[in-house]
């Protein structure tokens, strides 16, 4: 499909783009992504950014705000990945509060969670965190007040629609469920995230 965009300047080498979905973003962000200006896309929930060698200035902007072929998303031909989750204990430190926000036992969430397929909609606020949709609207729970300094890597929590795990260790205020002992970072893997957007996923109690 042929379609003029809008770019926003965010930066000195960034435009962005606002669209409706997340979909949409992973489909401009192929499409773009294919062009030698372009030296980073980013999709997110409802944009993506475009970073470039501000010396091209001129050059980015007129291709941007030109006519663009956006094919449609394509359903992704790989493989559902199996995510692992225990839940509970020392790795979901904040399963029983989640449990009774939702009035749920443990066995009724999990099963809740596990039922099916997710999808990771866009890698966030820290490097490869993964924004997963899916979650019921009967389990959507907000943020914690009080984020925490530090959480493990392969933690998993959920805010919102949202599953979200950590790649890596760092500080987070999402409710703690669970953890995977998936590989989620290895720096000589291509790509070293384990989980992109567009993936497909299925957990898994253990």
């Amino acid at each position: 499909m042929r379609t003029v965009l809008s770019p926003q300047r965010i930066g000195d080498d960034v435009f962005e783009f606002e669209v409706e979905t997340a979909e949409a973003a992973q489909a401009l962000a192929a499409s773009l992504g294919r062009h030698a200006l372009a030296e980073d896309v980013v999709p997110g929930l409802d944009r993506v950014a475009v970073r470039f060698d501000p010396s091209n200035d001129r050059q980015v902007l007129d291709w941007l705000s030109g006519e663009h072929d956006v094919p449609p998303l394509q359903p992704s031909a790989a493989e559902i990945l199996d995510v692992p989750i225990a839940y509970g204990g020392k790795a979901g430190p904040d399963l029983a509060f989640v449990c009774d926000a939702l009035s749920l036992s443990k066995a009724a969430f999990i099963s809740l969670h596990t039922q099916s397929i997710h999808r990771v909609e866009m890698i966030g606020f820290t490097p490869g965190f993964a924004y997963i949709s899916g979650l019921s609207e009967d389990a959507q729970i907000p943020r914690l007040k009080d984020p925490r300094p530090r959480v493990a890597a392969g933690s998993v929590g959920i805010s919102s629609a949202y599953t979200g795990i950590y790649a890596l260790a760092g500080p987070g205020g999402w409710p703690l469920i669970g953890q995977t002992n998936l590989d989620l970072f290895l720096a000589e893997r291509e790509p070293a995230f384990l989980l992109t957007p567009g993936q497909r996923i299925r957990f898994k109690a253990v």
